[in-house]
């Protein structure tokens, strides 16, 4: 269970490289990254916003990163409240209706405890299941430990995969913007399933 805690952290924090660079409230974050102020941030200053993150997380200073540390360091995102983004009642009330609606599964208008049970269940294994492949394929050499290599690798390479949409070498505000929008689309088309 505390590897899969691990896994949730660090999937959050790669997710947050995005986050991170793309900034709320005038783009501070994205300013911060962005070392050399040319506008854009390159695949250096992305290492290096990811090696300072990873050594900020290495409690002990081992260079690797154990479940325990992974776990310690999650936490909300900026610019979310109590870690979700901020959503209209009315996307609020259509989400309530869908979750209700997967629940009942045999749509009788109403939730037994059995519903309720199995559908937490399944919730549980389906997240399970991705956080533990996300472990793997992070933990390159299969040790049981993320190292400061494979975790600056994977998050750097996740950032220009996601964000670097001209395949320049470097990622301007604008598609740091737009990789943000499309992790949030992904994330509320999800929900929906």
């Amino acid at each position: 269970m505390m590897k899969i805690a691990a896994v949730t952290a660090l999937t959050l924090t790669l997710a947050g490289g995005v986050a991170l660079a793309a900034g709320g409230h005038g783009g501070e974050r994205f300013a911060r990254a962005d070392t050399d102020s040319n506008g854009a941030i390159s695949r250096s200053e992305a290492l290096a916003m990811s090696t300072a993150r990873f050594a900020k997380m290495d409690k002990d200073n081992s260079g690797t990163l154990t479940p325990d540390e992974l776990g310690r360091h999650g936490g909300k995102h900026a610019g979310h409240k109590n870690g979700k983004q901020d959503v209209s009642d009315e996307d609020r009330a259509a989400r309530m209706e869908a979750r209700f609606a997967r629940m009942d599964a045999d749509s009788n208008g109403a939730i037994t405890m059995d519903e309720m049970k199995s559908a937490a269940q399944k919730r549980d294994d389906t997240r399970e299941s991705r956080r533990a492949e996300r472990f793997a394929s992070l933990d390159a050499n299969g040790d049981g430990t993320v190292s400061e290599s494979e975790f600056t690798t994977a998050s750097v390479d996740m950032l220009f995969a996601r964000a670097d949409a001209d395949s320049s070498g470097d990622i301007t505000q604008e598609e740091m913007r737009a990789a943000h929008k499309a992790m949030r689309d992904a994330r509320k088309a999800d929900r929906t399933k």
